[in-house]
């Protein structure tokens, strides 16, 4: 009799087990915090006489993409894979609705804020459908050789991003500059153009043939305007086009992106800001991402990232305003025993403006800088590194780079609240940290 009910138990457990054995879920994550003391000197004069803002040194407590996730697959049978992904935003540091909060650094907490997807996996390569990582900021956080592109000068805080209020905001003569960052005008963070956001969309990546895949990915429109808004002149109609190709062979690994958006950017809330710059809020967006890295053995890597962006602008008065940048980026890795020593340099290239005449004696440019990092690991564990950092940012006459776990140009990135730097501060960051991953 006990020999039946064990037969009887097993048949009963049997589809459980089998379902078991092809399902599988992951729960990840990483926590990461740092305390730093940040400050900014040096601002250029303003133009129309305001004083400079020299932002004073202070303390912060910054979360550097610390996150909780969960992704997992099912076997269909016939080759094929579901896979899907939750990934979220952990803020170590307090929580927050909003990244423009009253401290910037506090950045929001929220459910698949980061890469979430569902998809099929197969001979064919991968489908996804969801909010996703799109190629070209998979390729800039790939060769930043900083784990979980720590915030402060990470890859991801350059590339892509084009402030079009900078770069309309000429020196004059005397070398005084209209570019008071945070106004509604020229320096408005309002007319910011960002290209290294995640994006909802539909995404693919081919099979690995002799080291070679690509990747695609296309976000539909479906924020388009039904009239234009605010005081924008047009209706805009958002798309993304994005493709990368990318190359893996013994030590060398390299990639090239390219996407092509179309008026993201220029939302309605700063629809004002646009106009008094004389444009209509339409807006066409060419980037090239190119990324190598060599490893020397398992100790040493270097990198190279090469980010060419040219935002072309619809203006009122009629035609295309152009601002183009380039920017190039090396970093450096080495690896002793528990050690792990890091290098950055960042040439952020200067504003290329065409299409709109400058007024008298004044003159583009100056708008770049030049960006020094320095990172020290030590290994506790596999999981757990304590780091100290230190991040300088040499912005010229009017560039306004700032240093943020956010982005470079908001408000208040270098320390939070209402205080912000004005063109041609330098920015200087000194911290410690710890980071887990799970």
């Amino acid at each position: 009799m006990q020999k039946k009910i064990i037969a009887v138990a097993g048949v009963l457990l049997a589809p459980a087990l089998a379902l078991g054995q092809t399902s599988t879920v992951q729960i990840y994550g990483a926590m990461d915090a740092s305390f730093e003391t940040v400050q900014a000197d040096g601002a250029t004069p303003s133009l129309n006489g305001t004083p400079s803002n020299q932002y004073t040194s202070r303390g912060r407590i910054a979360s550097n993409s610390s996150l909780l996730g969960f992704r997992g697959s099912e076997k269909l049978g016939g080759g094929l894979t579901a896979i899907f992904q939750v990934e979220n935003q952990i803020s170590i540091d307090g929580a927050s609705t909003s990244a423009n909060s009253n401290n910037s650094q506090t950045m929001a907490n929220g459910w698949n804020l980061r890469d979430t997807y569902v998809g099929l996996r197969g001979n064919f390569g991968d489908v996804r459908i969801g909010y996703l990582n799109p190629p070209r900021r998979a390729l800039a956080a790939s060769y930043s050789l900083l784990p979980g592109g720590t915030g402060d000068a990470a890859s991801l805080n350059w590339m892509g991003r084009v402030n079009v209020g900078a770069a309309l905001s000429p020196l004059t003569a005397a070398g005084t500059t209209g570019n008071t960052f945070g106004t509604t005008g020229t320096g408005g963070i309002g007319n910011l153009v960002s290209t290294i956001y995640r994006s909802q969309g539909v995404g693919y990546i081919t099979p690995t043939i002799g080291g070679l895949h690509g990747h695609i990915m296309y976000t539909p429109g479906e924020n388009a305007d039904n009239a234009a808004p605010g005081a924008n002149t047009v209706k805009r109609d958002p798309s993304l086009w994005n493709m990368s190709l990318n190359y893996a062979q013994g030590p060398l690994v390299t990639a090239l992106s390219y996407a092509e958006i179309n008026d993201f950017a220029t939302q309605a809330a700063t629809a004002a800001g646009l106009t008094a710059i004389g444009l209509n809020g339409k807006n066409k967006t060419k980037q090239w991402l190119f990324g190598a890295s060599y490893n020397l053995g398992s100790a040493t890597t270097f990198a190279l990232i090469v980010d060419n962006t040219d935002v072309g602008l619809g203006q009122v008065a009629g035609g295309n305003l152009n601002v183009e940048r380039t920017h190039w980026t090396l970093r450096a890795r080495h690896i002793i025993g528990p050690h792990e020593l890091f290098a950055g340099y960042v040439l952020l290239g200067d504003n290329k403006v065409s299409g709109r005449a400058l007024p008298a004696g004044s003159t583009y440019g100056e708008s770049g800088g030049q960006v020094y990092k320095l990172r020290y690991g030590y290994n506790l564990s596999k999981r757990t590194q304590a780091y100290a950092i230190y991040t300088q940012i040499r912005n010229d006459k009017n560039g306004i780079y700032e240093i943020s776990a956010i982005s470079p140009v908001l408000g208040g990135g270098t320390g939070g609240g209402a205080g912000i730097i004005n063109a041609g501060a330098d920015p200087t960051l000194i911290g410690i940290g710890l980071r887990h991953t799970f």
